[in-house]
């Protein structure tokens, strides 16, 4: 077994300076995702919403 093994220290990186204001303006100018909601895609979910009221009623 070596007994000799020289380990290096940790590296140091220093984060970089953001302008705040450029990073708002970038934010800003980016466009928005669009979200297409097609109505139909939980009538599962629904459906054991529907009969779980059901069950509650009877």
């Amino acid at each position: 077994m070596a007994t000799n093994i020289v380990r290096e220290s940790a590296k140091i990186y220093e984060f970089p300076v953001r302008n705040i204001q450029r990073l708002k303006d970038a934010q800003a100018n980016r466009p928005r995702p669009l979200i297409y909601d097609s109505g139909c895609g939980s009538w599962y979910h629904e459906e054991a919403i529907r009969e779980e009221e059901e069950a509650r009623k009877q």
